[in-house]
């Protein structure tokens, strides 16, 4: 069970990671897919070619993974996903290695 606490940490968490893929991909649509209690994933897909969304041959799109206990723990303030995401350079990384790019344990990126 999601306290009101979490859920608020989980919501900010999420604002800070939706804005960061606007900022960085701000001629895209951003989709996104939950599996509960293990990852959201993000698709990013240029926005024109959306009628090719399903063709990744036919546009470019990128995908970030986020693992639902780092949007939840406590210790995992909206400070430190900006601060993750942003030193990490994950956009960079989204768009040089093709491949999703996953957000997990407090180690550092991984991908």
């Amino acid at each position: 069970m999601v306290d009101s606490e979490e859920q608020s940490r989980i919501k900010a968490n999420l604002a800070v990671i939706r804005g960061y893929l606007r900022h960085h991909f701000p001629l895209y649509t951003i989709s996104e897919t939950s599996v509960p209690s293990l990852y959201l994933k993000f698709v990013v897909t240029l926005s024109f070619l959306s009628e090719a969304a399903t063709n990744d041959k036919l546009g470019k799109r990128y995908r970030l993974k986020v693992d639902w206990r780092r949007l939840s723990d406590s210790r995992n303030t909206p400070e430190n996903t900006r601060s993750a995401l942003d030193s990490g350079n994950v956009a960079s990384g989204m768009r040089q290695k093709g491949i999703t790019i996953i957000i997990g344990d407090f180690s550092g990126l991984r991908p």
